[in-house]
């Protein structure tokens, strides 16, 4: 069987592993991963779109706006003029990002149960599955729907890329100025924290909780190769196997050990004992349809019974019958 070993026992009650450090590898690579697929996807879109935001200011390129913002000021003139023609192409560029980088996340965990950076750190999703220890490897579990599967991980990587995404995106979209940014950038930035210490503290952060998943190392793969071995050896060398074992069933040992039990006086009269156990429950059961039989009354008693009751219904109706069952016999012919 292809099992887990990512836990810390074999007690169910003990949680998963945290394997923080290796998490923390694995976010990091993703986050590098994911934000630059995020600007190859969108910036190519975005970029000419700025610089006619720019040049609408009345600077004739990127860098002379630069030279003249001076960030955390109160920009006016040229300056405000091209901020504002930014601040639409920064928060369409912003969520854009934050939407491939979510996108990322949910497809490479519904399709494969583990992204870039968790494939490098030997990592993987798995859903949760209670007390069930040890966990069996997901390809010997039935699967469920692939749509609750998708919605599973869409809300997890929801809640793990979304707030340090936008906590990002808001602060850059603060420092152009956009009004409300700052505000949303001190959301963000607080749900992020509460998020990470949450995970630091049990291991298994609210994306867990909320979608019942777990992350897990990639150990059952090496056992399920190793399983994958032992079968494959057994299968192809049954005949050697079988005869293993009838060589081991001739060694001196197990014959004395079989000699020994027959010889056992109480194995010996153990049959004895059943047959005679037989014999007995034959005996009683002839004798107990012995006595059923001269119990039972015969054919001509039971018409002439009946005659009688015809007899006593027609002289003195239905109170005569019922006077007779109760009226104790009258003589050796038990007649009413």
């Amino acid at each position: 069987m292809d099992v887990d070993t990512t836990r810390s026992g074999l007690d169910p009650a003990r949680p998963y592993p945290p394997l923080r450090a290796r998490r923390l590898i694995a976010r990091a690579v993703d986050a590098a991963v994911s934000f630059g697929l995020s600007c190859l996807v969108v910036l190519p879109f975005t970029v000419n779109q700025a610089s006619d935001a720019i040049l609408l200011g009345g600077f004739d390129s990127v860098t002379d706006f630069l030279a003249e913002w001076d960030i955390g000021t109160a920009a006016s003139g040229s300056v405000g003029a091209a901020l504002e023609q930014l601040q639409p192409v920064l928060l369409a560029t912003i969520y854009l990002q934050a939407l491939v980088m979510w996108a990322y996340d949910w497809l490479s965990h519904t399709l494969t149960g583990s992204s870039v950076g968790k494939a490098i750190a030997r990592l993987r999703v798995t859903r949760h599955r209670g007390d069930l220890e040890p966990t069996i490897a997901p390809d010997l579990l039935a699967r469920g729907s692939w749509v609750q599967r998708a919605l599973r991980m869409a809300l997890r990587a929801a809640i793990v890329v979304g707030p340090p995404t936008l906590a990002a995106g808001t602060l850059l979209a603060a420092a152009f100025a956009v009004p409300g940014a700052g505000d949303l950038a001190e959301l963000f930035i607080a749900l992020s924290v509460v998020l990470f210490v949450t995970w630091l503290a049990g291991g298994v952060g609210l994306h867990g909780l909320a979608t019942g998943t777990r992350v897990v190392g990639f150990e059952w793969q090496e056992l399920g190769q190793q399983a994958a071995q032992q079968i494959e050896y057994h299968t192809g060398h049954a005949d050697e196997y079988l005869h293993s074992l009838q060589e081991a069933a001739r060694t001196p040992r197990v014959q004395t050990a079989v000699r020994s039990v027959e010889r056992d006086p109480r194995l010996r009269s153990a049959p004895g004992k059943v047959e005679s156990a037989a014999q007995h429950g034959q005996q009683r059961g002839a004798s107990a349809r012995t006595m059923l039989a001269e119990g039972l009354p015969s054919a001509e008693d039971a018409k002439a019974a009946a005659r009688h009751l015809g007899e006593v219904y027609r002289e003195k109706g239905l109170r005569g019958v019922v006077e007779s069952f109760t009226r104790p016999p009258s003589g050796p012919g038990g007649a009413a």
